[in-house]
């Protein structure tokens, strides 16, 4: 998950590579698209651009793997609220999010996020309608993630404050 604290693509775009992904925008907002030669062109002029743009590769790829062992040993409750946390990072307590996305992020059936959604809603935690989360308690949340938000937010600020 991208948001105002990174950029994607720039690794393939500086190496005369293609991209293999596709990048969906969930939340409105703004966005700086740059042309491929342009950026490889900016950062031969500019060593700190390119060392910035490979550690935000580098922070992007912990994250992956973060997420892989995430998805793969902890459940759907701590991960949605991993996912929320993430979430309020980029966009504030407000956000747009539907159950079937939601459910797509985190790599289950929108029946599994349904019935997680329930439980937080009636713990306090969130509101929830039609297409919209509200974090009511954020504290709370963090509470009830997994360790992996935390070690996400470490890998950034190892690779970003170093």
């Amino acid at each position: 998950m991208i948001g105002k604290d990174g950029q994607y693509g720039a690794g393939p775009a500086m190496d005369h590579k293609i991209s293999l992904n596709h990048v969906v925008m969930l939340v409105a907002g703004s966005a700086s698209v740059v042309d491929a030669d342009r950026l490889r062109d900016l950062t031969q002029q500019n060593p700190k651009l390119r060392k910035m743009l490979m550690h935000y590769e580098q922070f992007f790829l912990a994250q992956v793997q973060q997420t892989c062992a995430c998805n793969a040993v902890h459940d759907v409750y701590s991960r949605t609220c991993k996912w929320l946390l993430r979430m309020q990072q980029l966009v504030g307590d407000d956000m747009p999010l539907t159950q079937e996305f939601l459910a797509q992020m985190i790599g289950v059936r929108r029946t599994s996020v349904t019935a997680v959604a329930g439980k937080l809603q009636d713990a306090g935690l969130i509101s929830y309608s039609r297409g919209r989360v509200h974090i009511l308690d954020i504290a709370k949340i963090q509470q009830r993630a997994c360790e992996c938000d935390a070690a996400v937010n470490s890998h950034y600020a190892r690779i970003f404050d170093s």
